[in-house]
C-alpha cells in the first residue's frame, strides 16, 4: 500500500488558506472519494460545525479538541478514507503531528491549513513540526492592510492581551507585510 501525502497550507490571516483547503476537499468530492473534515473545537467564530472562510463559504466539519479525536473518527468511519482535512491546525497540540503522520502511513492523504506564525512573528510549534513532515507546502500571502501591497506574510494583533491562542477575525487581527509590521511595532 502506498503512503498518503501530507500537504500543508500556511500563511497569515486573510491569505486564503481555508479557501484553498476547501478547494482540495471539493476535488476529492467531485472524484467521489471518502473524505473527513475537522476543525478545532475552540474555533466558533462563524459556526460550531462548519469550516468557514472569511468570505463566509462554509462546509460541514467535525469539531475536535485533539489529534486523538481525529484518529478515533478516522478509525470508526467504517470505509476507506481517501483524504482528511484539518483547518486551523495551529490551534492543536503538537501531538496531532504523530496522528496525521500515522494516517498518511495508512495510505490516506492529509491536508492541513493554519497560521505558520503567531502575531509576535514567532512560529507556531505544531505548524513548524508539520512543515518538517509535509510532502508539499503551500505558502500563501495576503494584501497588507496598511500599505495595500500583496506581500503580507504576518498577522498583526491590534491590541495584545498576551494570549497567543486567541481566536478572532477582523476585530482583532490584520494581515501585514514585514515592513509595515516593523513600523507598527516600533511606532
Amino acid at each position: 500500500m502506498a503512503f498518503g501525502k501530507l500537504t500543508l497550507i500556511v500563511g497569515p490571516m486573510y491569505s486564503g488558506k481555508t479557501t484553498e483547503l476547501l478547494n482540495f476537499a471539493e476535488i476529492y468530492e467531485i472524484g467521489r472519494k471518502n473524505i473527513l473534515l475537522f476543525k478545532p473545537r475552540i474555533d466558533e467564530r462563524y459556526s460550531k460545525e462548519h469550516i468557514v472562510t472569511h468570505k463566509l463559504f462554509k462546509v460541514v466539519a467535525t469539531p475536535v479538541a485533539s489529534g486523538e479525536e481525529i484518529l478515533k473518527h478516522y478509525q470508526d468511519f467504517g470505509k476507506r478514507v481517501d483524504a482528511v482535512f484539518v483547518d486551523e491546525v495551529h490551534f492543536f497540540e503538537p501531538s496531532i503531528c504523530k496522528v496525521l503522520k500515522e494516517i498518511t502511513q495508512r495510505g490516506t492523504d492529509v491536508y492541513c491549513a493554519g497560521l505558520d506564525m503567531n502575531y509576535l512573528w514567532q512560529p507556531f510549534e505544531t505548524t513548524a513540526l508539520l512543515l518538517a513532515l509535509a510532502d508539499e507546502v503551500i505558502k500563501k500571502k495576503a494584501v497588507c492592510e496598511l500599505c495595500g501591497e500583496y506581500k503580507a506574510t504576518l498577522s498583526f494583533k491590534k491590541e495584545s492581551n498576551g494570549n497567543i491562542f486567541d481566536v478572532g477575525g477582523k476585530e482583532k487581527y490584520i494581515a501585514v507585510c514585514k515592513d509595515c509590521y516593523n513600523k507598527v511595532c516600533n511606532h
